[in-house]
């Protein structure tokens, strides 16, 4: 009777199982069909092409022989910029006014609106099951002077269109600047003598393009050189905001993360390109690592110091230095205790550099940036059953981007 009893509760459990794996509970976003729903934009969008009306409430057509409604929010399709004279000088008109731009296709048409600009531009990438990212879904960009130069966001996303261009708008609307339509140029300086000048924030997010495993996020501030004395060099600072959010922590998929990577390529497209400083290096036993970067004076001709300088936290973490001033390479990986919370929800790592670039005649200043991620997860309770306590770890999912001052 005992014998019946053991067999009847082991097929109640079995089946059990199957009905659950049959129908799965809502706690899995994966097998969730999203219904598209129109963005309802308090902010008026003016568009310039096709499909854009089809993604918001309400919206109207760019035209560039009409004044358009301030504050409003710029939404484009590239192929129907490109070429076209009138509406290149629009979009051009409308980022040095202060107004947000959203690109969907080529990112060109933002870039070169002035001197001096901040651009990046997603090149490659690689995702689940080694899918290439051959490019960005949407873009972002919005300028603004501050301190004597102007300053410039960009927002990147390889997201589905649907939640890109709502995540763009987003942004978009947070980054909306109270008098834009209305900024003008010619700010003038607040300091004087050598001082680091924000110049840019590059915002990318994977979305929910590589679910079940995680999401990289970037939100790295650039800065530049302001007053250095100098006529023959530019100085870039590049302060690394690199976020992982695991699957674990947004789909409870279990996947956590284990490695991080980063690395800041100086002479990747320019041979002048130059790495003066980087940190942290390798780490062993610390919780806490400080960034002290920028120039020394005297460096090149720099009148003064100017360094820069902070912290962030390194709990279970371990950073190892993978850096080659031979090939003006400041490189990083972070080996990171899938184990612990640390691995299981979000963390965020500032590593930084200081780069250098000939001022005029020596090409473009230009770098290369990449930031990885590598998730694992651990073994499920019948593979410890059968004796696999393994882990197992996906391979790198990383992108990189080509960054430009101008």
């Amino acid at each position: 009777m005992r014998q019946k009893v053991v067999w009847l509760t082991l097929g109640v459990l079995i089946g059990s199982l199957f009905v659950v794996s049959a129908y799965p509970t809502n706690g899995s976003s994966r097998h969730t069909v999203p219904v598209f729903q129109r963005i309802n934009n308090a902010v008026p969008v003016y568009f310039i092409g096709n499909n854009i009306p089809r993604y918001f409430t309400e919206t109207a057509q760019a035209n560039p022989s009409l004044e358009l409604k301030t504050p409003h929010i710029l939404v484009v399709e590239s192929s129907c910029v490109k070429d076209n004279p009138r509406l290149e000088e629009l979009v051009r008109r409308e980022i040095l006014s202060g107004i947000p731009v959203i690109v969907i296709g080529d990112p060109g048409v933002i870039n070169g609106a002035f001197k001096g600009q901040f651009f990046a531009e997603l090149v490659a990438g690689r995702g689940p099951d080694g899918k290439p990212v051959g490019g960005a879904t949407v873009y972002g960009y919005v300028t603004y002077p501050s301190n004597g130069v102007l300053v410039s966001k960009e927002f990147i996303s390889i997201d589905d269109k649907t939640k890109a261009i709502k995540g763009a708008y987003n942004w978009a609307l947070s980054n909306l600047q109270p008098n834009a339509g209305a900024l003008r140029l010619g700010v003038a300086p607040l300091s004087s003598g050598a001082y680091w000048s924000y110049k840019g924030q590059l915002d990318f997010t994977s979305g929910d393009n590589w679910e079940p495993y995680g999401r990289l996020n970037v939100r790295t501030l650039y800065y530049g050189l302001i007053d250095d004395g100098s006529s023959q060099y530019d100085w870039y600072d590049v302060h690394v905001r690199q976020q992982s959010v695991p699957g674990k922590e947004l789909w409870n998929s279990g996947w956590r993360t284990a490695d991080m990577y980063t690395w800041i390529d100086a002479d990747y497209y320019n041979p002048n390109g130059f790495l003066s400083d980087y940190e942290p290096t390798t780490t062993s036993g610390t919780t806490t690592v400080d960034v002290a970067i920028g120039i020394p004076a005297g460096e090149r001709g720099a009148e003064g110091s100017a360094p820069q300088s902070w912290s962030y936290t390194l709990p279970n973490v371990r950073v190892y230095d993978e850096s080659d001033y031979s090939q003006e390479l400041a490189k990083w990986r972070h080996d990171i205790a899938e184990d612990k919370a640390v691995g299981a929800h979000t963390y965020q790592i500032e590593p930084g550099a200081t780069l250098r670039f000939r001022e005029r005649g020596y090409g473009a200043k230009v770098w290369r940036e990449h930031y990885g991620v590598v998730y694992a997860k651990p073994p499920s309770w019948w593979g410890r059953l059968s004796g696999n306590w393994g882990w197992h770890c996906s391979g790198e999912y990383w992108v990189e981007f080509r960054v430009s001052m101008g």
